[in-house]
């Protein structure tokens, strides 16, 4: 699920050896691997309308069945939803709510050793549920960026995620990124490594909502983590909050609104 008022990060780390000496942090693996994450994501909006403060709110937790199989020197990715429940509350409207129903298909794409996305497919969402489910967004965003090379505690990158979509709803997004290696841990008795990232992500959409055409900008600062398992190469969990502002232009009013957009999510491994 991607809430898409705010970059929503989801991430992954695949840690390939090379020719046998120091680890590389890169995509790679060297057999078919496949698991389940499970994700959460609490996201508000609060729009000032001409003075009067209104709230949107979208919630909802899912499962993705995620299978990881070698691409040249990088990984091919499948990812389908196999678990939906999401809730979207409006000012004066009933809720809406989507199920994994609303998904057919899965969502197919290849990374290379950086993490950077080909979309070979993607499934039919259907346009209720366009505003939550999106496989280009996911393709580009549910993983990280990673540098290619062997990194120790310390080290740090910087990487640009860029995408556009045509559709029901039309987005421009772009997101910097600076991740930094910060140490090892230990969750539910498993060695991971933590990795930290910081970034600014800027987002232009537009949808017909009810026959009404609306547009929204914004930019939001994020923050979070991942735990990477290294002894099977994959990530373990991810964390991530943001913060930001932006404006909504709808034809009902005569200038651009303003908004506040707050966003937490977490993804962990389930099995």
């Amino acid at each position: 699920m991607k809430a898409r008022h705010v970059a929503l990060l989801g991430l992954s780390i695949a840690l390939a050896a090379c020719g046998g000496g120091p680890a590389v942090l890169g995509y790679g693996l060297p057999a078919e691997t496949s698991v389940t994450y499970a994700f959460g994501d609490t996201t508000t909006v609060n729009v000032n309308a001409m003075g009067q403060n209104m709230q949107i709110a979208m919630r909802g937790d899912a499962e993705y069945g995620v299978t990881f199989a070698r691409a040249g020197d990088g990984v091919a990715v499948t990812l389908t939803v196999q678990r939906l429940a999401a809730t979207v509350d409006v000012p004066m409207g009933a809720p809406m709510r989507v199920t994994e129903s609303a998904v057919d298909g899965t969502l197919a794409f290849t990374l290379d050793q950086r993490g950077r996305a080909t979309v070979t497919s993607t499934p039919e969402v259907e346009p209720a549920a366009s505003q939550m489910i999106s496989g280009l967004t996911m393709a580009h965003t549910f993983f990280p960026r990673l540098p290619g090379r062997v990194v120790v505690a310390g080290d740090r990158w910087t990487d640009t995620i860029s995408y556009q979509e045509e559709g029901e709803l039309a987005t421009d997004e772009d997101t910097v990124l600076d991740y930094v290696v910060t140490g090892d841990t230990v969750v539910d008795g498993r060695a991971l490594t933590r990795i930290d990232f910081t970034g600014t992500s800027t987002l232009s959409n537009s949808m017909n909502m009810g026959g009404m055409p609306v547009s929204q900008t914004s930019t939001v600062d994020v923050r979070g983590y991942t735990l990477w398992d290294a002894q099977v190469g994959i990530m373990y969990e991810m964390a991530s909050s943001g913060r930001g502002r932006g404006t909504v232009r709808v034809p009902i009013a005569p200038m651009p609104l303003p908004i506040e957009i707050t966003s937490r999510q977490r993804t962990r491994l389930v099995h």
